[in-house]
């Protein structure tokens, strides 16, 4: 005595469809997550930032197979002075660097994050408070259910 099912030909269709889709439709859910970081990131960074906060492509890490979109802060601020050409990280006893690009936008996100001890600078955190959980899983499952067609909604 055995059990067998057999499920409508629609059905199965169906999960087809998902499991074909699963890289598209994982990748729409972490773009849509990662599209609310970076407006929050934005909104909540030092002007001279805001142009700086970007979203990256989305990728599958070969590692674990994930798939992944980052938010991340990148490219040079200019320097105010068009005859400077470094500066120097950790006060004045820090390593220098020479670029006429200006400085580095990651360096500076990074000082307003965390702050330095050498110097009066104090932390401003603008990246970890961008996390919104709720919001975030609320955009993920709305491109979830759009990627998907509907199929994945509960």
């Amino acid at each position: 005595m055995g059990f067998k099912l057999e499920l409508p030909t629609e059905i199965m269709k169906d999960i087809q469809k998902i499991y074909d889709n699963t890289d598209e439709i994982l990748g729409e859910m972490t773009r849509a997550g990662a599209a609310v970081v970076e407006a929050n990131m934005r909104s909540n960074a030092p002007q001279v930032l805001k142009d700086y906060v970007k979203v990256t492509r989305t990728y599958r890490t070969p590692s674990d197979g994930g798939i992944n979109t980052k938010v991340i802060v990148k490219g040079y601020i200019p320097f105010s002075d068009p005859n400077r050409k470094g500066f120097t990280r950790n006060g004045g006893g820090g390593d220098s660097y020479t670029t006429d690009k200006g400085v580095p936008a990651e360096f500076l996100a990074n000082l307003y994050e965390h702050g330095r001890s050498t110097a009066p600078w104090p932390k401003k955190p603008f990246v970890r408070k961008s996390f919104k959980k709720k919001e975030i899983e609320e955009a993920m499952l709305e491109a979830q259910s759009k990627a998907s067609g509907g199929l994945l909604d509960e």
